[in-house]
């Protein structure tokens, strides 16, 4: 009977990952342009540091590369540009785990707007190695608007879960 419900659980788990991925791509994939496009949050990097904080038995280096392949053909950019910058997202994520699960989700964002700015501009370097110079500062804005969606995104998912916000 635990074994069944453990069982359950776990497939009902990996279905959510599985359609919080569908939605992330999905996102991704809409055909943003002008301001819309500077200011595009990286949904997948979202999706995969937020399974490596709550989810780091399921999310993990592997699937941050994979993703990344996957950001990297959805964008049409050097294959594997994304996918080195997400894995040391995915790292980032891994030793600061502990630290975060203690702070609320404005303290979390507060706390990985360092780690989006250097996915970001791991991203940038490695294209820029491969093909072509950034070009001005509109390059961090994605990490600043990925940083005010985890707020948002982790806030929601608290309160769906039941756990309200905490106040101190």
């Amino acid at each position: 009977m635990v074994v069944d419900k453990v069982a359950r659980h776990e497939a009902g788990s990996w279905r959510s990952l599985a359609m919080a991925l569908l939605l992330a791509l999905w996102l991704q994939s809409l055909p943003w342009s002008g301001i819309g496009l500077l200011l595009r949050p990286d949904f997948l990097l979202l999706l995969v540091l937020y399974g490596s904080l709550h989810h780091p038995h399921r999310v993990g280096m592997g699937w941050a590369f994979a993703l990344g392949l996957l950001s990297d053909f959805n964008d049409g950019v050097v294959f594997g540009q994304h996918a080195m910058a997400y894995v040391a997202g995915a790292y980032a994520m891994h030793l600061l785990r502990l630290r975060l699960l203690q702070f609320d989700p404005l303290r979390q964002a507060i706390q990985l707007l360092p780690v989006f700015l250097m996915v970001q501009l791991g991203v940038l370097l490695i294209g820029w190695l491969a093909v072509t110079p950034p070009l001005g500062w509109g390059i961090v804005l994605p990490a600043i608007s990925t940083t005010v969606l985890w707020y948002g995104v982790a806030s929601l998912i608290q309160l769906w879960h039941g756990k309200g916000m905490r106040r101190e």
